[in-house]
């Protein structure tokens, strides 16, 4: 495993840096680099210097105690804990397929028998490379019903083709259907109220005519227009009776009654309800941002700072924490007091003085989790610190002494592996504590800029407009799903490494 391991990370760092280098998009691992060419540079280098010397210095295989395979055969054994963890290793296989599933960026274009993939390049593609007008990035949605309309090739677009945020989908329409001899929404038992429009079958972006409807039937002002756009009549109705017309001569009667037009649509705003011909299929906030984009990208943010969080927190709260029990004295009375100062500090005001200092545009998810980090590691120490007092005291530490074994190597490859019941029954509760800290922050306004997803913006967002029940439904019952998958992998951790399980006392 630990051979596996040191492979895989110099693969990231190396795909990471091949990437930056080629201006190629690679899923989930050219994240490295969007928290700037520093952060890309200095982890990638890390995961690949840490490969090496793992390849160097780790044994090849992990050799597991008895006692800790009956431990992991006890974790599959609990139906419940084994199919949660199994669910989100799937989720998060998922979440690493990033902008093949969310993006509004087309996976493939074939375009006059030419070949692209702009969802995996950094290039930016102008709408005049492939027919359209403009020098803006090209709208791969509108270019695939371009192609489509034209037979000129064809767009792949991926699962949910809208971006988690910044791409906002600012109106729609529902095309209504008559029952009886009255206009319905689908779906609705209740005859529609409001305003419809028709539109022209070559010109669907000019309307026909704008008419108001109550209980199903035209009941007032109802308004006809010219292909040019001008003003053709004018009428009103009365329970569906019309009452009385005006024409403007813009366009002769016989031909504005003849023309092919589309059926009534009705124009709907943001927040947007499901709508699968838009592919919101959990429709939008208030913002026009895609709930489902948001709530995908929100867990990918999530799960990079739970791997920052953990590997930050468990790595200096384990060496720390056990250093304080095997060293004692000085270096022991020394952390504990530093512990409490940082302890006794205000986390949520530290936060905020932080995020009114740091600029909207500097502040990321690093520096974020800095600061959150800075306050979680001291919660470890103290548990590490009681097992390595007791643990120091034991038989195989007295021999690792006398053969000659060095701090480090007792502090690796005898202490720590000792503690790993305690550190791995921790780590579950830590993600979910993570998860919450940072939709907590997000939905008291604490969190990261608007070109990050997060689920706290959801929420907030879902409360301040309570009649699209879609958004607030949508992400509580995602993020209740999660911290539940996570909780009961928690729960199974903690019964298979219970220790009560395989130890007898006499």
């Amino acid at each position: 495993m630990n051979r596996k391991l040191s492979i895989t990370a110099i693969i990231l760092g190396a795909l990471a840096i091949l990437g930056e280098m080629c201006g190629l998009l690679i899923p989930t691992v050219s994240w490295f680099f969007t928290n700037g060419r520093v952060f890309g540079w200095t982890s990638s280098v890390l995961l690949i210097a840490g490969g090496v010397l793992g390849l160097l210095f780790l044994p090849r295989e992990i050799r597991w105690t008895p006692v800790t395979l009956q431990r992991f055969r006890r974790f599959r054994s609990i139906g419940r804990g084994w199919w949660s963890f199994r669910i989100l290793l799937a989720l998060i296989a998922l979440a690493m397929l990033d902008q093949i599933i969310v993006g509004k960026r087309a996976l493939m274009v074939r375009c006059d028998g030419k070949t692209t993939f702009p969802a995996f390049v950094t290039k930016r593609y102008q709408a005049q490379e492939f027919g359209l007008q403009g020098e803006q990035e090209v709208s791969y949605r509108e270019l695939k019903q371009q192609l489509s309309k034209e037979q000129r090739g064809f767009v792949l677009m991926p699962l949910v083709p809208w971006d988690p945020v910044l791409d906002s989908d600012t109106l729609q329409s529902i095309t209504l259907e008559q029952r009886d001899g009255k206009w319905f929404k689908p779906g609705d038992a209740e005859p529609y109220s409001g305003r419809a429009r028709t539109s022209y079958v070559d010109l669907p972006a000019q309307k026909h005519t704008d008419t108001r409807f109550r209980k199903g039937v035209p009941d007032g002002e109802s308004q006809g227009y010219a292909k040019n756009g001008a003003l053709a009549f004018s009428a009103f109705y009365k329970a569906g009776v019309k009452d009385r017309e005006k024409w403007t001569g813009e366009m002769p009667q016989a031909e504005f009654e003849k023309v092919a037009v589309t059926p009534y649509e009705v124009t709907i705003y943001p927040p947007i309800p499901p709508l699968w011909k838009a592919r919101h299929y959990l429709g939008t906030d208030s913002k026009g941002w895609d709930v489902l984009a948001q709530i995908y990208g929100g867990w990918q943010v999530n799960l990079k700072a739970i791997v920052l969080y953990l590997a930050f927190t468990y790595g200096v709260g384990m060496i720390i924490g056990s250093l304080m029990g095997f060293l004692g004295g000085v270096f022991d009375i020394t952390f504990q007091r530093i512990i409490e100062i940082i302890e006794e500090l205000p986390f949520l005001y530290i936060v905020m003085i932080v995020v009114s200092i740091i600029t909207v545009a500097e502040m990321n998810l690093v520096i974020l989790l800095a600061v959150i980090c800075l306050f979680s590691w001291t919660s470890l120490t103290y548990s590490l610190r009681a097992l390595a007092y007791k643990e120091k005291e034991r038989d195989y530490i007295s021999a690792a002494r006398l053969q000659g074994a060095s701090t480090w190597r007792i502090l690796t490859r005898y202490l720590l592996p000792n503690m790993l019941a305690t550190v791995v029954t921790q780590v579950p509760f830590s993600v979910a504590g993570i998860i919450s800290s940072l939709t907590a922050l997000a939905f008291l306004g604490f969190g990261l800029p608007e070109t990050y997803p997060q689920w706290g913006w959801l929420f907030d967002d879902g409360v301040n407009h309570l009649s699209a029940l879609w958004i607030s439904t949508s992400m509580f019952a995602a993020m209740v799903f999660i911290l539940l998958l996570v909780t009961f992998v928690g729960e199974a951790l903690r019964e298979a490494f219970d220790p009560k399980k395989f130890t007898t006392y006499q």
